[in-house]
């Protein structure tokens, strides 16, 4: 045979092959962006034959049906123990049957529960699918155990945080599910009286409950905010998550670092006094710690006009415990040579913490009554000279 006729008999078998749908690929059926070998029998799957299962739970088959014939699959389960209640699940219902062929492969699950006086040990199961006289049986198992639900973990990322008083510790705690069950928990927290404190999905602002899938771990955020003037301690933070008889709960401590202010006032808030000069007079002044801590050691000065001379009968305060006042009783002495005017006084309470309260006092300086005697005399010596005067002449 030439070349030419070779070559006109390949070109009219593949034309032959092109119109008649024969290709040299492999019996595939696309589905979605993948392609899924048709069976040639009836096949029933599943990933985990063979699973444990704690008394009073629940545990799922997940089933993967294909044929190569469009039919209807029925479903059926044997073995299943007295007490015992299994179903088959699909799209959200119980169903008996599915619908397999080419490109559906419909999957199913078979859900058995075991009720919570179950004993332990070892339960065969099969499940039958049948369709169009052929039957597949795939055998399953279910371990009964004590131990094999797994457990429910709550652990904070810091078991402890330090804040100042009024302000938030934020902390974030990992909630695990390794049991083989979804669960949706309640989150509840608690703190000290007056405290504000709020449990919450993470990035879930006022939500109060949370989905853990199986084998899953989500993260729950526990703000707490102490009252503004509480003391310096250490105070506990309680949060638990509950789901049904499951609770975990978690316990941190928040310790406040007591915060440092003052505050320099008088009893009456009077800003002003009055002084003579020549005598000594006396001002009560209010310090009041309006922090959180102790204030220990509190210094009194005064800055007063030239020549004058200020001192306090408590030059150092010892202690001014949070939220209490002590009064500070500062004797002032005005300069013989201060004449009647008005003066100012800078007082200040000093503390190694705090910026130093300081407060101006209006000081009026009277005159010295001493002047006011010598007026008085000398208006005397004149009425008795006058006196004098008129009865020596008064005669003539």
């Amino acid at each position: 045979m030439d070349r030419a006729r070779l070559l006109t008999v390949l070109a009219v078998i593949v034309t032959l092959m092109m119109a008649t749908g024969v290709s040299a690929q492999p019996a595939d059926t696309t589905v979605g962006t993948g392609t899924v070998p048709v069976p040639d029998e009836l096949t029933v799957t599943t990933p985990f034959p063979g699973v444990a299962v704690e008394p009073g739970d629940q545990v799922s088959f997940a089933l993967t049906i294909a044929s190569p014939e469009r039919a209807d699959v029925a479903l059926a389960v044997d073995g299943i123990p007295e007490g015992w209640r299994a179903s088959f699940s699909g799209g959200g219902f119980e169903i008996d049957r599915v619908t397999a062929g080419p490109g559906l492969q419909p999957e199913a699950s078979l859900d058995v529960n075991v009720p919570a006086e179950a004993g332990e040990g070892s339960h065969d199961l099969t499940v039958t699918a049948t369709a169009d006289g052929e039957t597949v049986e795939v055998p399953l198992s279910v371990r009964v155990s004590e131990q094999a639900g797994g457990d429910v973990t709550l652990t904070p990322d810091f078991p402890g945080l330090r804040t100042s008083a009024g302000e938030a510790a934020t902390f974030n705690l990992e909630l695990n599910n390794a049991t083989p069950s979804d669960m949706q928990f309640e989150l509840s927290s608690s703190g000290p009286a007056g405290w504000d404190v709020i449990a919450q999905p993470s990035g879930e602002a006022q939500a109060s409950t949370i989905l853990v899938a199986a084998g899953s771990t989500e993260t729950v955020t526990v703000e707490a905010t102490s009252p503004a003037q509480v003391e310096s301690d250490q105070y506990p933070i309680s949060v638990q998550a509950t789901a049904g008889d499951t609770e975990v709960s978690a316990e941190m401590i928040v310790e406040i670092v007591g915060s440092f202010s003052l505050e320099l006032s008088t009893p009456d808030q009077r800003l002003n006094t009055e002084v003579t000069v020549g005598i000594s007079s006396t001002i009560d002044l209010l310090v009041t710690n309006t922090g959180t801590a102790p204030l220990q050691g509190v210094e009194m000065s005064a800055t007063p006009p030239g020549d004058w001379e200020v001192t306090f009968e408590q030059p150092t305060i010892p202690n001014i415990p949070p939220g209490e006042a002590v009064v500070a009783t500062a004797t002032i002495n005005p300069s013989d040579q201060a004449i009647a005017g008005d003066y100012v006084i800078d007082f200040s309470a000093t503390h190694e913490e705090v910026d130093e309260g300081q407060l101006q006092i209006r000081t009026t300086v009277n005159p010295s009554t001493v002047w006011g005697f010598v007026g008085i005399g000398l208006i005397a010596l004149t009425l008795a000279a006058l006196a004098l005067v008129f009865r020596r002449f008064g005669r003539r």
